[in-house]
Order: structure tokens, then sequence, then C-alpha cells
């Protein structure tokens, strides 16, 4: 090809060659990479939608996050709710059966038999919050003397009402039961004389039901600890008289039961049930969240992103509810799904644009050699060396770009093998933890998405149960006798129908569990045969788990013991991917534990196969 290029120099017209000759160069430095990463509009193009369709499934996982924090939020909200509501409820059955004690003896008691009901209900032990319960009899203006002497022939010689005063009609506190310590302050006093309970006191006797009153200050109040109270009254009438309408009601009145209530100590009994880890609360008298309505407040001054406001009704007087989630709260619905998908991303966006440079600096580079026509050949083997590197680039990219994860942890091992000296070997050695970190966190999150998405379905076939456990179980025996570990496993002849490749990793991922959270005792693995289902069970004798944190252990990223979140602990994804499995083959996963005791895990395979997709329940109990 040499040859017909050498005649034209004798030829006038080849002086002019030399200036697109020393034009040349120029274009073919612009088409040598200079070390920018965004160098054309499509570079930042792919850059730029790279970076919207990252944000985008970062604010989609965030938003869903936060519908599934705000809904456990709420939910516990309402527990919480129903909890006090239900307390109350309680103490009215309490008040009620004291009213049914009166009734029984013709509309009237002794000290005696007061006493020994109060005594047998065990109020200090079994209702926490509530003062005491008490009796107010009725005494009108004409017998308030005579009611006062029988007081004192009873032994009470100071006994007298009060406050003192002219008033048509009287309920002086007779009875209070423990008879002692603050509830000595209420003896005599005439509740009716103080506006706010008698307003309760008025609706309980026209309407024959429980009312609560506003918020107040209880006579059994000190200067120390001073708490806002309420009290309840339950009406007592002479069962001889008609009571039909509301003036029957006031006329056929005897008295009144009722209980006083610290509001700072009744609560604190609601909420040491565990609600105080996760909520705060404050409790307002009336439909107004105001200072002046405050009955009990257990913030700490903590904003949170988690609030709401309930309203219930206590005996015909509303209480508004103000709720939020403590930081343990927040602590627990946070999530890193969010955060590895956006790193991801960013990987993968760099690397699409690194691609998309290549492409471009070969089409600057072929445009090039096509304009250079008195250096064809060198142009046209250049040009076949460049088609070819595109070739092995876009074969090589586009593996990357299936498996990134896969071909960082090659570059790593590479480097970790040429690193001569400890402080890079160290180094190199944290980048390989976290290189495996996030590979095994992608495959998890696939895995999930893979099962939730329903593409894969079961493959059904009959199984050797006793020689499959057997197979699966040999690596957990090696693994068990290097920690020290006893390790079992009996077996029946017994055959199932299942999928074995969804099974084995079932049982795989118990294993993991168990042999990661015992340190010393045996792991133990059986199958039984039982009425309707052949039940695998993995037992272990480790730390075991608490009993409110047993219907948790199937959640997403929930680890017990590892608040950190260290990523050598795990990721928390293997019991939700047991959970994911059990349902698709419509198996049922049950766990046994007890603190110190360790953990059964059971999973029972119906003896007839279930159709795909086929909900499962997932128990939690307790041993």
């Amino acid at each position: 090809m040499d040859v017909p290029l050498s005649p034209p120099p004798p030829a006038p017209p080849p002086p002019a060659p030399p200036g697109p000759r020393q034009n040349g160069p120029k274009r073919k430095r612009a088409a040598v990479p200079d070390g920018r990463l965004f160098r054309s509009w499509e570079s930042w193009a792919v850059f730029g939608l790279g970076l919207l369709l990252t944000g985008l499934a970062w604010w989609l996982l965030t938003e869903q996050n936060h519908r599934l924090a705000e809904a456990r939020f709420r939910a516990l909200a309402r527990d919480l709710a129903g909890d006090v509501t239900a307390r109350l409820d309680t103490y009215e059955q309490m008040l009620q059966g004291a009213v049914a004690m009166v009734d029984a003896g013709g509309g009237q008691v002794s000290r005696t038999e007061w006493r020994a009901y109060v005594t047998g209900l065990h109020v200090e032990d079994r209702y926490p919050g509530i003062q005491g319960i008490g009796y107010a009899k009725r005494v009108k203006a004409p017998d308030r003397e005579q009611h006062e002497a029988s007081l004192h022939a009873a032994g009470f010689y100071s006994y007298r009402v009060t406050p003192e005063g002219e008033r048509p009609e009287y309920f002086p506190i007779i009875y209070i039961e423990p008879f002692a310590s603050r509830n000595l302050r209420a003896f005599g006093f005439d509740m009716h004389a103080e506006p706010t309970r008698q307003a309760a006191m008025e609706r309980a006797r026209g309407t024959g039901t429980a009312a609560a009153t506003a918020r107040l200050r209880l006579v059994q109040e000190t200067e120390e600890d001073v708490q806002p109270g309420f009290l309840i009254y339950v009406p007592v009438y002479d069962q001889t008289l008609p009571l039909t309408t509301t003036a029957d009601r006031r006329e056929a009145l005897l008295g009144f039961v009722y209980s006083p209530f610290r509001a700072h100590d009744l609560m604190r009994s609601i909420m040491g049930r565990g609600a105080s880890e996760l909520l705060n609360i404050r409790v307002h008298d009336g439909t107004d969240a105001t200072p002046d309505s405050l009955m009990f407040d257990s913030a700490i001054g903590l904003d949170s992103a988690f609030r709401d406001v309930l309203h219930i009704e206590v005996f015909g007087r509303p209480w508004t509810l103000v709720l939020s989630g403590t930081q343990a709260f927040q602590e627990s619905v946070a999530s890193a799904t969010p955060r590895a998908v956006l790193f991801a991303g960013l990987i993968i966006t760099l690397l699409l644009v690194a691609t998309v440079n290549s492409v471009l600096q070969d089409r600057d580079r072929m445009a090039e050699l096509r304009r250079s026509y008195d250096a064809l050949a060198r142009a046209r083997a250049e040009a076949e060396q460049a088609n070819a590197a595109k070739s092995r680039f876009l074969a090589a990219a586009s593996h990357d770009l299936r498996q990134p994860l896969q071909t960082l942890g090659i570059y790593l091992h590479m480097i970790g093998e040429q690193a001569d000296s400890p402080r890079l070997r160290k180094l190199v050695d944290a980048a390989g933890d976290g290189f495996e970190a996030t590979q095994r966190l992608l495959n998890s999150l696939m895995d999930i998405a893979t099962l939730e998405t329903g593409v894969i379905s079961p493959q059904l076939s009959e199984l050797d149960l006793p020689v499959f456990l057997e197979r699966i179980c040999e690596e957990g025996r090696l693994e068990a006798a290097g920690k020290g570990l006893g390790f079992r496993v009996t077996c029946g002849g017994t055959r199932v129908t299942t999928d074995p490749a969804m099974l084995e990793r079932i049982v795989r991922n118990l294993l993991s569990n168990a042999l990661k959270y015992t340190h010393s005792g045996t792991i133990r693995v059986t199958c039984r045969q039982a009425r309707g289902f052949t039940a695998i069970k993995v037992q272990d004798t480790g730390p075991g788990i608490p009993q409110d944190r047993l219907h948790l252990i199937f959640e997403d990223f929930y680890q017990i013991g590892n608040p950190e979140r260290d990523r050598r602990k795990g990721l928390g994804l293997g019991l939700a991917t047991v959970a994911r499995l059990s349902r698709l083959l419509g198996y049922r996963v049950r766990v046994l534990s007890r603190p110190g005791r360790g953990a059964i895990f059971l999973v029972e395979i119906p003896d007839e196969a279930s159709s795909p997709r086929q909900t499962t329940e997932t128990v939690a109990s307790v041993i």
C-alpha cells in the first residue's frame, strides 16, 4: 500500500498536504484521554440520569421505611391508649363490686365488712396507681349532728364533717381503705362541697353510671411529691325505691363508692409494661392540650418525627393523649437499605460515565483516523486495533456492570497479594471486610426482593428427609466441633414432598443462627411425624430470646444483641429469609424460647403439598 502513495511527490499538488499534516497532530491530541470525568454532554446526561434514578430509588425506599415506621408507631399508640382505658375499666369493675356488696346488705355495710372487701382485693399489689377505695354516705342537713355522734360513739372522737358550713346535704367520707397514711386526711371530707367533685358526683347521681372528675388536687396530697389527681364515682341507690327517672335516682341516692387516683402513679404503672421504652406520652384532662390541663408527662424533651394525638373518654370525661416516639423507637425503625442503595447507585453511575467516556474516546479516535488520508495504512491498523480494544472493553464493561461487586472483590484480592507491609495489608483487609459486608447485603437484598416479587415458584419433589438432613448438617457438625459444642442429628425414616433447594436454605439459615449464638452446650437437629405434618426442629442452648422480642426476630435487619449494627455479627436477614421461604412453601414456623434456656425453631411441613404462595403463620411462643 506504500507503493501507490510514492508517485504524488513530483506533482505540484503535493505541497498542499503539509497543512493538513500539521493540523493532524492537534486532532490526535484531542482524541487522547485528558483525565476529565465529564468530557461531553453525553457524560453529563448519563451522570444526571444515574443520579436521578439513584435518588428516586433512595427516596422511594426512605418513604416506604417511613410509612412502615409510622404505621408501627400508630399501632403502638393505639395499644397504649387501649391499655389506659382497659386499666380504668378494671377499676370500675372493682368499684361496681363494692356497690353490689352494699346493695346485698340492704344499703348498709359495716366498717369491718368494708375493710375485709378492700383487703381481699389486694389493692396495693393488683391495682397500682389507685390510692384506695372509699364510701361517701349521703347525710341530709337535719341528720348531720346525729351522723357525727354515731361516728364519735364508734370511737372516732375527733370526727367531724369538713369543710364547715350549712348545706342541704353532705357526702362525707366514712370509709376509706387502706385507712392509713395519706388516706387519713380524707376521713370526714364532704366531697360534694367542692365544685369539681360535685360536678362528677351529680353526673353519676343522675345517670346511674360511673363518672370521673376533672383534674384536681386530692385531699390526700401533702407538700411532697404533689401530683395531679382525679376521682371516679359510682352511685349507690336504695334498691327498694323506683330508679326510672333522673328525679327518682336523685331521691334514692344513698352515697357513692369512689376511688382517688394520683395521675403520675397510675400512668407509670401502665407505662411500666414496656411502652415507656418506645413511646412518650402526655395526658391532658379535656380536649385541649394546655399546661393547666396536664396530668402526666413522660417525655424527656426529645423532638420526635413520630407524633399522634388521641382522644379517649374516661367515664364521661374527655382525655387527650399526646404521644411521640422515643429515641429507642426511632433507632428501632431506622434502616440501612436506602443508604446502601444510594452507595451502590453512585458506584454504578460512575462506572456508566467511565464507559461512556471510553466509547466517546474511541469514537473521536476513529473519526481522526478517517480524516488522516496520508496515513491510511496506519489509520486502518489503528482502527482495527481500536475496534478490537473497544470490543474487549465493552465485553469487560458489560460484565462489570452486571456484577460490579465481584470485580471489586477480585481487585481487592490482587492488591492483597501484592501488599508487602503490615500496615498496607491491614488496610486491604479492612477494605475486604467492607466489600464482603456490602456483597452479603446486596445478595441478601436480591434474595429478599426475588422472594417478595414472586418470580420464583417451588419445584416440588419427594425427598428422603434423614439423608437430606445428614448431608446439610455435616458442615454444621464440623463448625460445632471447632467451637467445642455438641451436635446431634436424629431423624427416623421420613419422606416429604418439598422444594429441596428452598428447604435446604431454611435449615441452613436456622443452623447458622444456632451456631452463631451458642457458645456452650449442644445443638440438636431432629425430625418427627405428627398428625398432618412433619416437623423439623433446630434446638440450641444459647442465650435465648426475650418474650417481648419474639415477634420481631423475623423482621428484616432485626438482630438481638447487636444495636451497633456490627457487620461481623451478620446482617439480620437470615430469619427474614426463613419466614419468606416458609410462606412461599406454605409451611408454619414456630419459635419457643426463654432467656437463658436457649431457643427451639420448628418448621412444620404439611403431609399434603401446599399450593404456591400459600400464606403461612409465624407463631412466637415461650417455653
